[in-house]
């Protein structure tokens, strides 16, 4: 029980860990640990998003400005907690979480694994022009994936979904703005609080899907499961509730 209360407070406490100014400026923080078999790569990561209505042109002017005050020595945390666009990122200066391939947009994926650990990189998505920092790397065991389309499908078919637990870690102001039927509400922020008990609240055998905006929360939370509480049949779902937004239903909200 010890054990499992200090990864949740790990946990809970990993974008505050994380955005602490590095004196002398952005850089590595950590060394990456070495891969064991069949375990896959996750790089903690930040980002500036910086949305441009009248081109990408625009947008990558503006990081040319917000790189110039990072060599300038403005930590990264600051600029993303002034400059973001990303409101469910920007409060925590940036930090998105632990982020696995297939997870999120594979432009933002190929830039973060593509370079190297303490490096600040751009990539353009659907959603703007990012400015990202890799922060460190771990490996750890697989959780499966599950796409937009197929949890459609599952929340369409009531046999299907009694057979499935559903779990939202967004904040509760989030699902507020927008939010899918059957899913339970379990703060990542919360983590330290129903961590613990979470194998008495659900079944750590039954199929669990994890749920939040993009993807990455949920994969952290997919992970501490499969990794801290025993859980056997986790499934991450592929970038979360915005996906299901832009490639599912359209009613529902955009944030």
């Amino acid at each position: 029980m010890a054990q499992l209360q200090n990864c949740c407070r790990a946990l809970q406490s990993l974008a505050r860990r994380h955005t602490r100014p590095a004196p002398g400026g952005v850089r590595c923080m950590a060394s990456a640990s070495a891969p064991l078999p069949g375990s896959q790569a996750q790089r903690l990561v930040a980002h500036i998003l910086v949305r441009d209505a009248s081109g990408a042109g625009g947008a990558a002017a503006r990081l040319d400005e917000l790189e110039a005050q990072l060599r300038g020595g403005t930590p990264f945390q600051k600029l993303a907690s002034e400059a973001s666009e990303d409101r469910s990122s920007s409060h925590k200066g940036g930090v998105l979480g632990w982020l696995q391939r297939g997870t999120f947009y594979p432009e933002f994926e190929e830039a973060a694994f593509g370079a190297s650990i303490g490096d600040i990189v751009r990539a353009s998505t659907s959603l703007g022009v990012h400015l990202i920092e890799v922060k460190e790397e771990r490996f750890i065991a697989s959780v499966q994936q599950v796409s937009v389309q197929e949890l459609s499908e599952m929340l369409s078919n009531p046999d299907l979904v009694e057979d499935v637990q559903l779990i939202d870690v967004r904040e509760p102001w989030e699902e507020e703005t927008a939010s899918l039927p059957f899913f339970r509400l379990f703060p990542l922020s919360k983590l330290q609080v129903w961590g613990p008990s979470i194998a008495e609240q659900l079944d750590p055998s039954r199929e669990t899907l994890v749920l939040c905006h993009h993807g990455v929360r949920s994969m952290q939370v997919a992970t501490f499961l499969v990794s801290n509480a025993g859980f056997t049949n986790v499934k991450n779902v592929t970038s979360g509730i915005h996906a299901y937004s832009t490639q599912v239903d359209a009613s529902v909200q955009i944030y």
